[in-house]
């Protein structure tokens, strides 16, 4: 923990560097959950350096309002750079059309150049999702997983001068399941209906699938990764996990409610620790701008590549049933 916490103030105190003026200059960037937090840092960010940014959210009023203060901070107000598209991840439906409806889009005409799923969730209190899993698994691991193959497939067009990057937002958490009893669930009712089944929620946890929907998510991922590649085996979509770190964001805030000494305790650990969303959504940057010999790599500043490779310990994947 003391090493974890070095490490959040040094990424706070020298933060992750953003590359040049117009270095996104005609392109294309798609950014979900881009209403607050990182999602808007990100489309900030992506607007500056001068892309076309597509924002998704859930209600159009919000979605408006976060939509001028990327215009605002981006410096240009009227330029018609920034479109707002309606996206919901709890349902299916809603990722299945809207992933129709982004092909269709004028500013989509000539393609996707970056899409960085940011979307997510942290729930305390069990809560189901209209497709009858736990919200956290449906809209961390399953949509997520869902809108990166659509995505993965339209991006994968022949004849682009760049390749295109797909980046999947994770998070350092999928480092602490133990996943030495799924293999078991799997073999009962399979691991998501596990983690889906109310009457198995842990109560007084602060978050109890969250690790589990970035671990699950981690190894979606990891097939998507060899679906990026073309019959010659080279990179037709340049694919990325990527975590932001410790971020002073409302994404905790159903864990801030669960008491008022919790409240204090998240609004003092994000304070000392926490990065600004601003931050924390350079590492987004970066990631749509790895090389081909970077594809599948975990972009973030937690640990160097050989201390990520030790902490995550390999062991088989499971095998869901669902």
């Amino acid at each position: 923990m003391v090493f974890l916490n070095a490490r959040r103030l040094r990424d706070k105190i020298w933060p992750e560097p953003l590359p040049p003026p117009a270095s996104f200059d005609g392109q294309t960037v798609l950014v979900t959950g881009a209403t607050a937090g990182l999602g808007l840092a990100a489309a900030v960010h992506f607007a500056t350096l001068g892309a076309r940014v597509i924002m998704t959210t859930r209600s159009f009023s919000r979605g408006v309002s976060a939509k001028d203060h990327v215009e605002q901070r981006a410096g240009i107000i009227g330029k018609g750079r920034t479109h707002l598209m309606e996206l919901d991840m709890n349902r299916y439906s809603s990722c299945m059309s809207f992933v129709n409806e982004l092909k269709q889009t004028e500013v989509c005409q000539n393609g996707l150049d970056v899409a960085v799923l940011n979307a997510g969730v942290i729930n305390v209190n069990f809560m189901q999702s209209p497709e009858g899993w736990e919200q956290t698994i449906q809209v961390n691991t399953l949509s997520t997983t869902l809108l990166g193959l659509l995505l993965l497939q339209w991006m994968k067009q022949p004849g682009r001068d760049t390749k295109p990057h797909l980046v999947f937002v994770t998070s350092r958490d999928h480092l602490d399941p133990d996943i030495t009893t799924w293999a078991d669930w799997s073999n009962q009712d399979g691991i998501l209906r596990h983690f889906s089944d109310e009457k198995r929620w842990p109560v007084g946890q602060l978050d109890p699938n969250y690790a589990n929907s970035k671990l699950l998510l981690t190894y979606a991922v990891e097939e998507i990764c060899k679906r990026a590649a073309g019959p010659n085996g080279s990179v037709d979509v340049i694919v990325n996990t990527v975590c932001p770190g410790l971020v002073s964001t409302d994404l905790a805030r159903e864990v801030a409610k669960t008491s008022t000494l919790m409240q204090l305790l998240v609004s003092v650990y994000q304070g000392v620790l926490g990065k600004s969303a601003d931050y924390g959504a350079r590492f987004y940057v970066t990631a749509a701008r790895t090389s081909e010999d970077e594809h599948g790599k975990y972009i973030q500043s937690m640990f160097t590549d050989d201390e990520y490779r030790r902490y995550a310990i390999i062991l088989p994947t499971p095998h869901t049933q669902d």
